[in-house]
C-alpha cells in the first residue's frame, strides 16, 4: 500500500520541465533515493511529495492521517523559541504536553509561584506519565546531542544558534516526530563523521517510509532499496541501492552507445541513398526522406549532457606551504597548537575531526583570509591559491543580480583547456549551464547550482593549490564523481576539509586528525585510518557497498577503475629507473658475499643484513609498481 502516490505529475520552472508525467509511488516502508544533476528537481520533488509544492498537471494522492514530516535545505524555524521548544513543535500528544509543560516550568523559574500555576504543573506530570513524554524528552535530548547539539546549545534559543545548528535542530526536530512519511533533503550538510554514521544507524531502524536527497554515497548505499534518477525532465526508477543503481546504469550506458553506433550506420547508408541520383532514390522517396529525418532528430533525444571539469596549467615550485610552530585562536580559544608541515606540490591532504575543532579555520589562516596568532606560515612564490569554502552563498551577496555568465567573465572572458581555447559560454556549456541558464540572474540558481559555478569561477583561474572545505556539500553525486576524477589529474597541491568519507577515500592518501588542539598526521585515506584504530569518537567501520564490501578496492570497482593520478605517475616513472639500480645493487652485494675476503665476521654479517633489507626494499618497490600499472591511464 501506498503512503505518497503522485499520477501523471508534472512541474514546470519557468520554460524548463522539471519533471512530466511522473507516476512515483512511496510505500508504507519505502527507502527511497533521489539522484540527479544540481536543478534537476529533486528538492521540488521532496516539496511535491510533502503536499508543499502544487503540481502543474496530475494528482498527489495522500491520505488525510498521514504524518508527512520534510526536512528542507533551508528549513523555516521560529527564531524566538529555545531549542528544546522547536524540537517540542512537532504534532501528537506528548509534543504538545512537553511543549505546555516547558512553558509552565519557565514560568514558576521565573519567580512565578502561584497556586494555580503549581496545580496545572502537577496536572500535566500525572498526564506526561500516563504517554510517556518523559521518555519522549529523553530521546529529544539524545538525538540532539548525537547531532551535535549539546545540553549547553539547547537551552538557547534559535536565534542565537549558527546556520549549521539550525540545520541539525531542524533534522533532530524531523527524526523525533517519528512520521509515517520523512522526507530528507542533504541531511548529512553540517554534520560532523560521528554524526553521519549515528544517523545512517537510525535511518536503517527507522520504522517509516523514507525518501532522500544526499550527496553522501555510502549513506546513499547503506539506507536505500530503490533509486529514482531525475534528470533532464524524467524520473527513472532503478530497484535497489545505490551500488546496484552504479552496475545498472553502467550496463544502460553501454546498451545506449551500441544503439547509437547502430544507429550512426543506419544514417550513412540513408545518406548514402539521399545522395544518389533521382532516378535511383524515386521509389517510396517520401517515406524515405522521413526516416532520415527521423533518424537526424534520434541522436539529440538520446543524447546526454555530461559535466566536463578541467583547468589549465599552471606551474608550481618545489615548494607549496610550509607552516612552522603555527597556531590558531578564535578569540580566548587556541584551536590549534605547534602545528608544523611542509605542504609538497603533489600532496594530497585531508584534514578531519569534529565539528567546531578549528578545521576551517587553519583553512582560512592557509588562504590568508584570517592571520595565525602563533608561528609561521609561508607560500611557494609560484602558488596560485583558490579556496573553495563553504559559503557559495556570498555569490549571493556580491553578484546575486548579476548574469550567470558575467561571474566567469569577471575572472576570464576566454581560457585554454587542454588545449583548446574557450569563450566563458563554452566553459559554463563544461559545467552544465546551457546557453539559456547563463543569462539568468545569480539568484535564480538552486544552491547546489550556486556551488557550480563558484566551483567554476575558481578553477577558471587556473590555480595550482586548491584548498577544499566541505566540497560535497549541495554538488549532487555526478559532479562529485567528475571532480573526484579531475584532481586525480590536477597537477597540484590539494587539502582537504570533508565528513564525505567516500570523497576521502577517493581523494586525499595522507590525513591530518585533530588531537587535543594538535594535528596528528597518518599516512594513508579514511578507510585505512579507521581500520588501523580511530580514536574512540570515530565511526567504527565505513559501510559496505551492495555486498557488504569495505575496501578501498572494492569502492572502486563499484564506481568504475580509478584513473592514475598526476602524482601516482610520477611515482610510477621513478619507480621504473629506480628498480634496475636497485637490482643493480643486490648483484654487487651477492658479489662481495660470494667472494672470499677473509675471517672478517664482523663485516661479513652487516654485507648480510644490507642484503636482506636490499631484497625487501626491492619487493616492496615492486609490488607498488605492479599496483600502480594496472591503474587506467
Amino acid at each position: 500500500m501506498s503512503a505518497i502516490s503522485l499520477v501523471g505529475a508534472a512541474k514546470d520552472f519557468g520554460l524548463r520541465s522539471l519533471f512530466s508525467d511522473l507516476d512515483l509511488h512511496v510505500g508504507e516502508r519505502d527507502r527511497l533515493g533521489l539522484i540527479g544533476p544540481n536543478g534537476a528537481g529533486k528538492s521540488t520533488l521532496l516539496r511535491v511529495l510533502a503536499g508543499l509544492e502544487p503540481l502543474d498537471r496530475g494528482e498527489r494522492r495522500c491520505h488525510s492521517r498521514t504524518r508527512v514530516v520534510l526536512l528542507d535545505q533551508e528549513p523555516r524555524l521560529d527564531p524566538s523559541l529555545t531549542v528544546l521548544e522547536q524540537v517540542f513543535a512537532g504534532d501528537g500528544e506528548a509534543m504538545a504536553l512537553l511543549r505546555e509543560y516547558t512553558v509552565v516550568s519557565h514560568q514558576l523559574a521565573s519567580g512565578t509561584e502561584d497556586g494555580p500555576l503549581l496545580a496545572r504543573l502537577s496536572a500535566l506530570q500525572h498526564r506526561m506519565d500516563g504517554c510517556q513524554a518523559w521518555d519522549l524528552e529523553r530521546r529529544c535530548r539524545e538525538v540532539l546531542e548525537r547531532l551535535g547539539i549539546d545540553a549547553a546549545h539547547q537551552e538557547r534559543t534559535i536565534g542565537e544558534l549558527s546556520g549549521g545548528n539550525r540545520r541539525r535542530v531542524a533534522l533532530a526536530a524531523a527524526l523525533v516526530a517519528e512520521p509515517e512519511v520523512l522526507l530528507l533533503d542533504e541531511p548529512t550538510n553540517h554534520l560532523d563523521a560521528e554524526g553521519v554514521e549515528w544517523l545512517q544507524s537510525y535511518l536503517d531502524r527507522f520504522a517509516g517510509a523514507l525518501v532522500l536527497v544526499t550527496h553522501d554515497r555510502y549513506l546513499l548505499d547503506r539506507v536505500t532499496r530503490r533509486i529514482v534518477a531525475v534528470e533532464r525532465g524524467e524520473a527513472r526508477p532503478y530497484e535497489g541501492n545505490y551500488g546496484t543503481y552504479l552496475g545498472l546504469k553502467a550496463a544502460e550506458e553501454e546498451a545506449e552507445a551500441s544503439s547509437a553506433a547502430k544507429l550512426k550506420g543506419t544514417l550513412r547508408r540513408e545518406l548514402a541513398w539521399l545522395r544518389q541520383g533521382p532516378k535511383a532514390r524515386s521509389t517510396k522517396q517520401k517515406a524515405r526522406l522521413q526516416r532520415i529525418d527521423a533518424l537526424l532528430e534520434a541522436p539529440a533525444r538520446q543524447g546526454r549532457t555530461s559535466l566536463a571539469m578541467a583547468a589549465t596549467a599552471r606551474r608550481i615550485g618545489k615548494r607549496a606551504i610550509t607552516a612552522e610552530g603555527l597556531a590558531v585562536a578564535v578569540g580566548e580559544r587556541t584551536l590549534l597548537r605547534d602545528f608544523s608541515y611542509d605542504f609538497s606540490p603533489e600532496d594530497r591532504v585531508g584534514i578531519i575531526g569534529p565539528n567546531g575543532v578549528g578545521k576551517s579555520s587553519l583553512l582560512e589562516v592557509i588562504a590568508g583570509r584570517r592571520p595565525p596568532s602563533e608561528g609561521l606560515l609561508e607560500l611557494g612564490s609560484t602558488v596560485k591559491l583558490a579556496y573553495f569554502d563553504q559559503h557559495s552563498d556570498v555569490l549571493l551577496a556580491k553578484d546575486g543580480k548579476r548574469k550567470v555568465i558575467e561571474v566567469v567573465q569577471e575572472a576570464a572572458s576566454r581560457v585554454q583547456v587542454d588545449g583548446v581555447e574557450l569563450t566563458a559560454s563554452q566553459l559554463l556549456e563544461r559545467f552544465l549551464f546551457p546557453p539559456a541558464q547563463q543569462h539568468q540572474p545569480v539568484a535564480k540558481l538552486s544552491g547546489g547550482e550556486r556551488r557550480r559555478l563558484h566551483l567554476c569561477r575558481l578553477l577558471i583561474e587556473a590555480p595550482n593549490v586548491l584548498l577544499l572545505d566541505e566540497p560535497t556539500n549541495d554538488l549532487d553525486v555526478h559532479t562529485l564523481s567528475v571532480l573526484e576524477e579531475f584532481l586525480d589529474d590536477f597537477r597540484g597541491c590539494v587539502v582537504v576539509v570533508s565528513h564525505d568519507r567516500w570523497f576521502l577515500d577517493r581523494t586525499v592518501d595522507r590525513l591530518f586528525h585533530f588531537e587535543d588542539g594538535r594535528l596528528e598526521r597518518f599516512e594513508g585515506n579514511y578507510t585505512s585510518w579507521l581500520e588501523r584504530g580511530a580514536p574512540a569518537t570515530a565511526p567504527a567501520t565505513a559501510p559496505a557497498l551492495a555486498a557488504g564490501r569495505s575496501t578501498p578496492a572494492a569502492r572502486a570497482a563499484a564506481a568504475g577503475p580509478r584513473r592514475r593520478s598526476f602524482k601516482e605517475a610520477r611515482e610510477l616513472e621513478r619507480l621504473e629507473s629506480e628498480l634496475p639500480q636497485l637490482e643493480q645493487q643486490r648483484q654487487e652485494l651477492e658479489q662481495h658475499l660470494a667472494t672470499p675476503s677473509g675471517p672478517d665476521y664482523a663485516r661479513l654479517e652487516e654485507l648480510t643484513h644490507e642484503l636482506a633489507a636490499l631484497v625487501e626494499r626491492i619487493h616492496a618497490a615492486e609490488e607498488r609498481w605492479l599496483a600502480l600499472s594496472e591503474l587506467a591511464t
